[in-house]
């Protein structure tokens, strides 16, 4: 028996593109400040949102993750400035939530995403991990 697992193959699920406008501070909330920048200037993420697929089924996504780079580049980024994508990294645990019987099984999976941040958008291409035989 083989003791090692041959290691899963991504297969891309979705791509989503977000229209974003500038931070707004909302104040102190009952469970704390809701944007963390780290002294290294990453970013961490936690977001929550419902996206309705092109057949009309709802999408309650979560995802969270981190965006890290040079000092430099995500000072950049921050003050609503371009950098290349292969000057910081941004990735993603997603979780999804549907009750939409055609998508149902996507509940079950492991998905990972790639994200890319633009002055106006976040993007995100999504992968679920899936065995390899």
């Amino acid at each position: 028996m083989n003791t090692i697992a041959l290691p899963p193959k991504l297969v891309h699920l979705f791509s989503l593109r977000c229209a974003v406008d500038a931070p707004v501070d909302v104040g102190q909330e009952p469970y704390g400040q809701r944007r963390l920048i780290e002294e290294n200037q990453a970013t961490r993420v936690n977001a929550n949102y419902v996206v309705k697929t092109d057949d009309g089924a709802f999408l309650y996504i979560h995802t969270e993750g981190i965006r890290a780079g040079s000092p430099e580049v995500l000072q950049a980024l921050m003050t609503g400035g371009d950098a290349d994508d292969c000057q910081y990294w941004f990735h993603l645990h997603v979780k999804l939530e549907i009750g939409y019987e055609k998508y149902r099984w996507m509940n079950d999976r492991v998905i990972v995403g790639r994200a890319t941040r633009a002055p106006d958008e976040v993007a995100y291409d999504a992968y679920y991990l899936e065995n390899t035989f």
